[in-house]
């Protein structure tokens, strides 16, 4: 068991093989509630984040707010972020959450996010035949308490001025026409959640398969599915995952189904299968000889980055309007593993004042600690290695605070470079030609999977020695490599030091 852990109606078990025990350390876990007041333990979510193999991974368990209509489902989307913002798990990552920190994050559990049915007017076709069904007919007080007012020609689009209880019945009466023709993707078209992802209104990076099989809630405690009439069908039970900046291709479903024969709830649960590559294989065994010390410290390279047109686009308002109404931002550019780039502080650029839509006129040049970026045989790898360029808003009163964090794999941001160069190289040899890779970042700027402006960049990668670095600087402009005088930590809390 790696970790277990109850909390009011929640709760959260993974379970791992027994050969895989000695290999799984950093386990954290945490909750968040957000039943009424944030206090009771109804509604919320549970995370556990551990690695394994050099992989970071975190699963997430929660229910959400019930019922529908517009309200309940906005409260579904602020409920995700609560739980991200509360349950911090890794105390090394004091700057972000889960879906930053985490190479894979799968978030499973009660989402209740129901099927809502716009003014279209859906056609279905049945598997068995040929036949079409066009779901047109208006139902009137009369034929709602018809017996074939579930069936598969009688379901029209909802009239908004219907009584509640009307239209209850006239979605219950399309959604389960829909389910008996067997026209999965209609019913997915009006899922809210896979709408929310569209809109990235919540979850945003995460990915789900669609529901090729019948809504999972609400029905009969019972074999199969009985929908109650009380609640429109829907795919309240859900699985999805995040993957970090370059690990997308890392995971692949297989499997994603219910589970029709689970007669004690009235929800079906989910089951998913997924392959998830890891970031590093089979531990190195006892009998592989390591490297000795002289032989990986002779190398006098190191690998450099250089940030470039660093600008961010529509930066939420972070200031009271006493104070402007507007921000202050700066980047800190963090890494994991922490030695990479830490040094006492993490190298940062200067504070904008007053700006949501900051232009830097200065390049950041990062120099990655050789130490920091070894594996287990003493060799240059960057395999999971991050970098979180995480854009903080400048508040002298109350502590700095996180906008938000683009997360980067350091990897992917070295692919084209030759780390291997120079380990049978003097630091005397003639200096010769070096390669550089350049790659443009454009993405959003996230914060408890939720969406707050655009960061766009330029950052060119080398493997270099000493004197090569100086070259490789020269078309810099305003090059920044110190860091912040003044701890994150004791910014963060608004503890100024030589600012």
């Amino acid at each position: 068991m790696v970790a277990a852990k109850l909390r009011g109606e929640m709760r959260l078990i993974v379970l791992a093989l027994k050969d895989l025990t000695e290999e799984i350390s950093d386990v954290y876990i945490a909750g968040e509630n957000t039943g009424i007041g944030s206090v009771l333990a109804n509604k919320g979510g549970i995370i556990t984040t551990f690695n394994l193999r050099g992989t970071r991974l975190s699963f997430m368990t929660c229910h959400l707010e019930a019922h529908e209509g517009a309200t309940h489902y906005m409260n579904r989307n602020k409920n995700l972020a609560e739980i991200f913002a509360g349950a911090r798990t890794d105390p090394h990552f004091n700057l972000h959450d889960a879906t930053i920190i985490s190479h894979h994050m799968f978030v499973c559990g009660d989402l209740n996010y129901r099927i809502k049915f716009g003014d279209t007017e859906p056609t279905t076709k049945r598997k068995s035949g040929k036949r079409t069904v066009n779901v047109k007919k208006q139902l009137t007080k009369k034929n709602l308490n018809s017996p074939m007012a579930s069936g598969p020609e009688s379901p029209p689009p909802p009239v908004p001025d219907q009584p509640a209880a009307e239209e209850r019945a006239i979605h219950f009466a399309q959604a389960k026409a829909l389910v008996d023709a067997e026209d999965w993707k209609t019913l997915n078209d009006g899922d809210e959640l896979a709408m929310a992802l569209k809109k990235k209104e919540c979850l945003v990076g995460f990915t789900t398969l669609p529901c090729n099989f019948p809504p999972t809630f609400k029905v009969a405690r019972g074999e199969g599915y009985q929908y109650t009439e009380k609640r429109t069908p829907s795919y309240t039970d859900r699985i999805l995952w995040k993957s970090a900046h370059g690990m997308a291709d890392n995971v692949v479903p297989f499997l994603y189904e219910p589970c029709p024969d689970f007669i004690t709830s009235d929800h079906k649960p989910i089951r998913g299968g997924y392959v998830v590559k890891m970031n590093r294989g089979l531990p190195v065994q006892p009998s592989t000889p390591m490297p000795t010390a002289n032989s990986i410290t002779h190398n006098d390279r190191q690998v450099q980055l250089l940030v470039s047109g660093i600008k961010c686009t529509n930066l939420p308002v972070m200031d009271a309007e006493i104070l402007g109404g507007l921000s202050d931002p700066y980047i800190l550019f963090v890494s994991s593993p922490k030695p990479i780039l830490w040094k006492k502080a993490w190298p940062s650029t200067k504070v904008i004042k007053r700006n949501l839509n900051p232009v830097w006129e200065e390049d950041i040049h990062l120099s990655l600690d050789r130490d920091g970026c070894r594996d287990n045989e003493g060799n240059i790898s960057l395999n999971g290695s991050m970098l979180y360029m995480t854009v903080m808003d400048e508040d002298f009163s109350s502590g700095d605070d996180v906008i938000g964090t683009v997360e980067l794999s350091l990897n992917d941001l070295c692919s084209e470079l030759d780390t291997t160069r120079g380990q049978n190289e003097h630091s005397s040899s003639v200096t010769r030609s070096f390669s550089t890779q350049r790659t443009v970042i454009s993405r959003p700027i996230l914060r408890n999977g939720q969406e707050f402006g655009m960061l766009e960049c330029t950052i060119s990668s080398a493997y270099l020695t000493a004197k090569e670095t100086n070259t490789f600087l020269k078309s810099a402009k305003k090059v920044r490599s110190k860091t912040k005088k003044r701890s994150v930590t004791n910014r963060i809390f608004g503890l100024l030091r030589n600012p």
